[in-house]
């Protein structure tokens, strides 16, 4: 019975580390992408996809910290703890450079967000 505890904690420790790499992996992709060959619709929505992302970074300055319980077959049982940092690969200054180069971009357009 110990053995299948030690196994389904494994597992669960690699779905977390995938799913963390791919969180992180996704958002440095925001600032990979190559603003000046989108269309104006595509700049747009660029602009405030970086917006949001923005207002997200700024709410994740503290670690996060989560606790919890569960329950077995019988007398078993477990408890976890877990911190993240919600970290995502770039911060929220990297995002406001990129901004002012898209409005910049904008204005050049004469598109006005």
């Amino acid at each position: 019975m110990k053995i299948n505890q030690k196994i389904i904690a494994l597992l669960l420790t690699v779905v977390a580390i995938l799913f963390f790499l791919g969180c992180a992996e996704k958002s440095t992709e925001l600032l990979a992408e190559d603003y000046k060959k989108m269309n104006n619709e595509e700049l747009l929505r660029y602009y405030y996809r970086l917006n949001d992302e923005i207002e997200k970074q700024e709410k994740q300055q503290s670690p996060s910290v989560g606790f919890g319980v569960g329950g077995g077959f019988g007398s078993r049982g477990g408890v976890g703890v877990g911190v993240g940092s919600g970290g995502s690969g770039y911060t929220a200054e990297d995002l406001r450079a990129r901004r002012i180069d898209i409005r910049m971009e904008l204005k050049k357009r004469g598109l006005n967000p």
